[in-house]
């Protein structure tokens, strides 16, 4: 019921209200929700005439939620600290939520702020493979100790035969 408001009322916004007059945090809020429930369609009115071609993201990109830090705006451009919330990579692990935090970046145009879809994919895919590669390397990591422990036991056996060997050739 939630999201059949905030759809509503942002269909509304989108109809009755010009984006010229929203804030840097305002259409990042805007085109990130429309980017989490693809509308891809309304994402494009918060991004860059020349970003609109390819305003889809990676399928595997997953959108939970999302939160915004306060804005820094200088003269043209503007930064959105965004932590964003990703189901999980890994089937095993799809009920976790993979945080990843990024700046959406904008630029102010004759018809208000867009989002620089570009620079901002750029951030959210860098810090994205950062997370998925930490991640691998903590999963081989755990998979490597259980095979050390398991070679382990298995090298204490071997040492208990070699020794209940020795004593029956004494």
């Amino acid at each position: 019921m939630i999201k059949i408001v905030s759809l509503f009322f942002m269909a509304l916004l989108l109809n009755n209200c010009s984006s010229k007059n929203l804030s840097p945090t305002n259409v990042s809020d805007y085109f990130w929700s429309a980017q989490k429930e693809k509308h891809l369609d309304d994402a494009k009115k918060f991004v860059r005439p020349q970003d609109q071609k390819n305003i889809a993201l990676q399928k595997s990109i997953k959108i939970k939620r999302f939160t915004f830090e306060k804005a820094s705006v200088q003269k043209d451009s503007a930064l959105v600290p965004t932590k964003m919330f990703l189901q999980s990579f890994l089937a095993k692990d799809s009920d976790r939520d993979v945080e990843i935090d990024f700046d959406t970046t904008l630029e102010k145009t004759d018809d208000g702020w867009k989002v620089n879809l570009s620079k901002t994919k750029e951030a959210l895919y860098i810090e994205t493979a950062k997370k998925f590669s930490k991640g691998v390397g903590i999963g081989i990591l755990g998979k490597l100790q259980d095979k050390m422990q398991d070679f382990q036991k298995f090298q204490g056996v071997l040492h208990e035969i070699a020794e209940s060997m020795k004593k029956s050739l004494e």
